[in-house]
């Protein structure tokens, strides 16, 4: 069986999208596009992904990468990763540097910034970014991952968290 370009692609869409929202189980279930009633388990959907990544051009697939991770790391998705927000924390009650890793969504690509934090919330933190050598704010919605560095820093008397 050969499958057009434009099938190749929305079958492979619909499958990641699949796979970054499926239920949690062994057995997954197709009833979330609405019209399966078939049964797969992540082996075989995995080997169908594997199969359609080698029908697309490089690409196609990377452009497709950054829609799905454009979408996981948009404005109205507040999701936090626990375990790097837990980092954020220790970094911040200990004035250590932190290294995370922050979607840009303009790119769609991870970038790697060290960061002092002089404020931070459940939805943002702001603080001195190294990279940019000047007080940023980010949301911690779009921090992938997040590691303490042994560097230790003040917060300036003069910074107020409402000029950002």
């Amino acid at each position: 069986m050969e499958l057009t370009n434009e099938e190749t692609t929305a079958l492979y869409k619909i499958i990641k999208d699949y796979l970054e929202n499926k239920p949690t189980g062994e057995e997954i279930h197709f009833d979330y596009y609405d019209n399966y009633e078939e049964f797969a388990d992540n082996k075989t959907i995995k080997s169908i992904l594997k199969k359609l990544i080698e029908k697309l051009s490089k690409k196609e697939k990377e452009e497709i990468d950054k829609d799905f991770l454009r979408k996981k790391y948009h404005p109205f998705n507040n999701e936090i990763d626990e375990k790097a927000y837990a980092s954020i924390e220790k970094a911040f009650n200990q004035l250590r540097t932190i290294e995370i890793e922050y979607f840009n969504m303009e790119s769609a690509e991870f970038r790697k910034r060290k960061i002092d934090i002089y404020y931070k919330s459940m939805k943002y933190i702001i603080g001195y970014c190294h990279l940019r050598k000047d007080i940023r704010k980010f949301r911690t919605s779009r921090i992938k991952s997040a590691r303490l560095i042994n560097t230790k820093y003040k917060i300036p008397e003069d910074f107020d968290k409402n000029k950002y």
